[in-house]
């Protein structure tokens, strides 16, 4: 177990109006200051307080969403990957950038937020580790005016959610759907349908404002390969986007958006109350069940998670108010410590087929012990029914004073034999109650003697007690078998072996002549058939076309590479060169008195410096939407050579079948490894990961449109 306090990082929201004159950013040592002076319409005596201080892990001004996932988010996939659950939440006032920091936009790639490239590095991640099995399944819970809403259900989204704990203490939602992903673009189209059924509206500080907590949730399941595979791994890492806190005189809430801010604004009451009787040593009691919210995020405030939180704050002059009740509330937060730890669970269905294994490697080892024992061979498996006949007979015997003693083998045979006793003994209670008891003599009849000396009673046969016993009493003549089960019983064994040998030899002379017949058959079609002769004779012939569309494709996608491979170095030069006019205006500042700064002179070789770098920075964004472009471009052409190779091999197939009669499985064909080796470019830029979390990222955010065009004609028919 594993004591880490809440992470807290502050990141401010991007803004023309910035308050540089009350808030003071200190990047290096995470440290903000807050100045508010007295107003004179107080009065003389005014005990208003002026300044503010506040430490924090971390304070990122106008970082990219890049440097916030880096910070925040890389350290927690590994840790969910290690076992440990996690959470992420964004806090902060209404309009601050909550939304847009977990979710980001969904126009621009570059601007996705921390739920998206959560998504990315950790497929990427699982990929990478070929000694585990992972299983991801995802799922995205809202609470809007204290109601769940399973926002992956197809229909009613309200049906059975319920927040409870399992014998662990472990919070999960009953009902709640949780969709198996086996890529990344699977688990970025469940975001984005999630993310289409949120509740927003709009108010004067934010258009599209969230009016509901959600919470999307990935559950990992983590099984080794190499060690014991009963041994699951169970961890979760939450992405919570928290509804802002707002005062409706700002934004102007009325009717359904009012009623819907004193819901949020009391959830993040309890929220706050949470936090600050875990932050107080003394409190027994932790008050979580007062809301939906706190008592869904019990495991990640106070309990086993690895959290961090972000503060997202708008530093203007009109926002000062919220922004020290957002650094107040995220002070106490580095207060609460989490207790994380790893949690195992063992799969049933893999300890069942474990015992079994055991419990065959026992039953080796005890009939390898009576054999030096010199037992003779003890059986250990359940009695067959020709077994249980047997001990029935001698039980019954035994019951008649036949046998004064029964030779004991094993325990086996010992409960085998209570077991007949109890079937006599309910065979013969069931016998009186139907009156057809026969009183036993002490001695049995004769079996030597005719039939037609012993007594025939005119009774139905008798009911079998159990799967494993055998019914008493004696059928009516017109139940009996045809075959004498005399004649049967009499049969010597080594008869009965030679018979069912006699049977198997036949089926097995059958089954070879068949087997033989198909493998002749098929030898006489695949003799002088060379696959891979045959494939680049189809290449040169009827795949002509398609092959040679592939190989243009091919050159088209070397010469795109090298041209961002030129690009990059042509940005990479511009950006050093930005950099330096950058340090050089920074110590034209520095040089500068209180003076000059206030009255914004510069010199001509400032006034150069700046003009050039702003040519600088405007020819870097035209290489970069060069470079953005020439990606596109490869995408389009990658994804049209793995269909012309698909519709190449497939062609071939079908070619191959109609002209041989075969298929490629009937001569373990290696041609799909053979023509990706046969196409593949030697280029380590095709492996370029960005590109390929781009695809994954554009292709789950068609689907989803695709989707809800579909919905909206369908409602339109309807």
């Amino acid at each position: 177990m594993v004591k880490t306090p809440i992470k807290v990082i502050v990141r401010t929201r991007p803004t023309v109006e910035f308050a540089y004159k009350n808030i003071n950013i200190n990047e290096n040592t995470g440290h903000i200051a807050i100045n508010i002076p007295k107003s004179a319409d107080q009065g003389f005596v005014n005990h208003q307080q002026e300044d503010w201080g506040f430490t924090f892990d971390k304070v990122l001004q106008n970082a990219s969403q890049e440097v916030v996932f880096d910070i925040c988010g890389k350290e927690l996939i590994h840790s969910a990957l290690g076992g440990y659950s996690g959470t992420i939440m964004a806090y902060g006032q209404t309009g601050a950038g909550k939304t847009f920091t977990m979710m980001g936009s969904q126009i621009d790639y570059k601007y996705r937020g921390m739920m998206p490239r959560c998504i990315s590095l950790l497929f990427q991640e699982i990929e990478a580790r070929y000694e585990q099995q992972i299983t991801v399944g995802v799922s995205y819970l809202e609470i809007y005016n204290e109601m769940m809403y399973d926002l992956l259900a197809g229909g009613d989204q309200n049906t059975g959610l319920a927040i409870q704990e399992d014998n662990n203490g472990y919070v999960q939602v009953k009902g709640l759907t949780i969709k198996k992903c086996q890529t990344e673009e699977d688990a970025i189209a469940q975001l984005f349908e999630g993310e289409t059924n949120r509740t927003i509206s709009e108010h004067k500080l934010n258009k599209a404002s969230s009016r509901s907590h959600c919470v999307f949730t990935v559950h990992l399941e983590i099984r080794s390969r190499v060690e014991s595979a009963e041994k699951v791994i169970i961890s979760k890492l939450n992405l919570v986007d928290l509804a802002g806190s707002e005062r409706t005189k700002k934004t102007g809430s009325e009717g359904r958006t009012l009623l819907e801010a004193q819901f949020i604004n009391k959830s993040l009451s309890f929220l706050e109350q949470v936090v600050v009787a875990l932050s107080e040593k003394q409190r027994d009691h932790i008050p979580y069940r007062q809301s939906k919210l706190t008592n869904l995020l019990k495991d990640s405030i106070g309990g086993n998670s690895k959290t961090v939180m972000i503060a997202n704050i708008w530093p203007e002059k009109n926002q000062l108010e919220e922004t020290i009740s957002t650094l107040k509330f995220a002070q106490r937060m580095m207060k609460v410590t989490n207790e994380s730890s790893i949690r195992v669970n063992l799969d049933p269905q893999v300890l069942i087929k474990k015992y079994e294994k055991e419990i065959k490697d026992l039953r080796q080892e005890l009939a390898m012990h009576d054999t030096l024992a010199n037992r003779g061979r003890i059986q250990y498996e359940p009695y067959t029914p020709e077994q249980q006949y047997k001990q029935q007979q001698i039980a019954q015997q035994f019951l008649n004073g036949e046998l004064e003693d029964i030779d004991i083998d094993s325990l086996r045979q010992v409960k085998e034999l209570f077991f007949q006793f109890r079937n006599l003994y309910r065979n013969l209670v069931k016998d009186l109650e139907n009156k057809n008891y026969i009183p036993r003599t002490e001695k049995e009849p004769d079996v030597s003697k005719k039939k037609s000396d012993q007594v025939k009673p005119v009774d139905s046969v008798g009911m079998e007690e159990n799967k494993y016993g055998f019914g008493l009493g004696k059928a009516r003549k017109d139940a009996k078998p045809t075959t004498n089960i005399e004649n049967l019983v009499n049969i010597p064994k080594d008869e009965f072996k030679q018979v069912d040998e006699k049977a198997q030899q036949e089926v097995r002379k059958e089954s070879q002549i068949t087997e033989a017949n198909k493998e002749q058959t098929i030898e006489k079609r695949i003799v002088n058939v060379d696959k891979q002769q045959a494939f680049a004779d189809f290449k040169n012939k009827e795949g002509s076309q398609i092959n040679q569309q592939i190989l243009e494709n091919i050159n088209q996608l070397k010469e795109k590479k090298d041209n961002i491979l030129s690009q990059s170095e042509i940005s990479n030069t511009l950006k050093t060169q930005i950099e330096l006019r950058k340090a050089t205006i920074a110590q034209k500042q520095t040089n500068k008195n209180q003076e000059e700064i206030a009255q914004g002179i510069i010199d001509e070789e400032e006034y150069t410096t700046l003009k050039e770098l702003k040519e600088l920075k405007k020819q870097l964004k035209q290489n970069q939407e060069n470079i953005r472009q020439l990606k596109i471009e490869i995408m389009d052409i990658d994804s049209n050579i793995n269909q012309s190779k698909a519709s190449l091999v497939q062609k071939f197939e079908e070619h191959f079948l109609k002209k041989y009669g075969l298929t490629l499985q009937d001569i373990n064909n290696p041609l799909v490894n053979q023509k990706e080796e046969e196409y593949s470019i030697n280029d380590p830029s095709e492996q370029d990961d960005v590109d390929q979390d781009a695809l994954a990222y554009i292709r789950a955010k068609n689907k989803v449109t695709q989707l809800q065009k579909a919905r909206k004609q369908e409602k339109m028919h309807k």
